[in-house]
């Protein structure tokens, strides 16, 4: 009889060590989502003109960075085209339309279309 209660509080032991094991790799996993910056949300909902959109989607579709429709459209796919545009330009890659990227990006789109004498 003994033994069976030393045994039960055994299992009972290793069932709360792994239930505490398992509650301590829930609250890491939660924070660590909580430090990932959610770059493509904040992207979205930069406020944008539809204009804006299109001329930076033509460019980026005319260096093969985009392959969406040129719509004007602020969705998640141009907003993945502007990061890869922005790694390759050593710009930060966050997404965002700002002037410095626009810039970039037209410039960058004329050279790419102009002929090469």
């Amino acid at each position: 009889m003994r033994r069976r209660i030393v045994l039960i509080g055994l299992l009972l032991a290793a069932a709360c060590k792994q239930q505490d094991s398992e509650s301590r790799a829930r609250e890491a996993e939660q924070k660590i989502r909580e430090s990932i910056p959610d770059v493509v949300g904040r992207a979205l909902e930069q406020k944008v003109t539809p204009d804006q959109v299109k001329r930076a989607q033509q460019a980026l579709t005319d260096l093969r960075e985009y392959m969406g429709d040129v719509n004007g459209v602020l969705d998640p796919v141009t907003v993945n085209a502007i990061q890869a545009f922005q790694r390759a330009q050593g710009l930060e890659a966050d997404g965002i339309l700002n002037a410095r990227t626009e810039r970039r990006l037209q410039e960058v789109a004329a050279q790419a279309v102009t002929p090469k004498s």
